[in-house]
């Protein structure tokens, strides 16, 4: 999977887009010279978990069904750490602490998800949606025992996964709307460094399956297989 990306100078300038293809980075930074010279540094703004769905359902397209179910996976747990900051945020917890208590569970996929079910509890007062337990033990085997899935089984997966995101995303931006936009903020401020000064630095976004950033009801009731289409119909018309 590459993502699109385009100069926004040449389109300043001339009115006429001009694309690259990038390979994704972990740290949602993509510094560019295109054809005409111009240097671009543009930083993506999904989070990690957003970006990790898309991966996976390129993963289906490739029929790589491992790897989307590592993917689907990766996502859900990097949503309970996206969520599991938000809850400590309207805590107003300080981030030294915030980030001393996750440099003690970082490491452990069993804590993370006990502690964003404590979390969601206190928060919520109900327990929180998780995966059925057919679709945990599907990932218990195809990561853990070397299962290879069909893709009947990985769109299966991937469906509850995206059910138990898309409720649970809803649920947190309901209640802490600007928590979750400090966390893009800081997000983007994160992925700057100290080079960027006397530049100028975009933000770019994506329209993933899982999405902070589209509002519209029907982008979030649309089904994986729907979405699977239209990244197709965009992959053949781009390469």
């Amino acid at each position: 999977m590459r993502l699109l990306m385009i100069c926004m100078e040449c389109s300043t300038a001339s009115g006429q887009p001009n694309a690259h293809f990038a390979e994704f980075r972990d740290d949602s930074r993509y510094e560019h010279t295109c054809s005409n010279g111009h240097r671009t540094t543009t930083i993506l703004q999904q989070q990690r978990f957003e970006i990790l769905f898309e991966i996976g359902a390129h993963a289906i397209l490739d029929g790589y069904y491992r790897e989307a179910v590592s993917s689907f996976t990766s996502s859900l747990e990097r949503f309970y750490e996206f969520a599991i900051r938000v809850f400590l945020d309207n805590a107003s917890c300080p981030d030294t602490v915030v980030q001393e208590c996750w440099k003690r569970v970082s490491s452990q996929s069993e804590r993370q998800l006990g502690a964003f079910i404590v979390l969601w509890a206190a928060t919520f007062k109900t327990t929180p949606n998780l995966l059925p337990q057919k679709s945990v033990e599907l990932r218990n085997d195809v990561i853990h025992k070397g299962r290879i899935p069909t893709r009947d089984m990985v769109i299966k997966y991937g469906v509850a996964v995206l059910e138990v995101l898309r409720t649970q995303i809803s649920a947190i931006q309901s209640q802490f709307p600007n928590e979750v936009q400090r966390a893009t903020l800081s997000h983007l401020s994160g992925s700057r460094n100290d080079s960027d000064k006397d530049k100028t630095v975009a933000t770019y976004g994506l329209r993933t399956i899982v999405s902070l950033m589209v509002g519209e009801p029907s982008h979030h009731s649309k089904s994986l297989e729907e979405h699977l289409a239209e990244l197709l119909v965009l992959r053949n018309g781009l390469f």
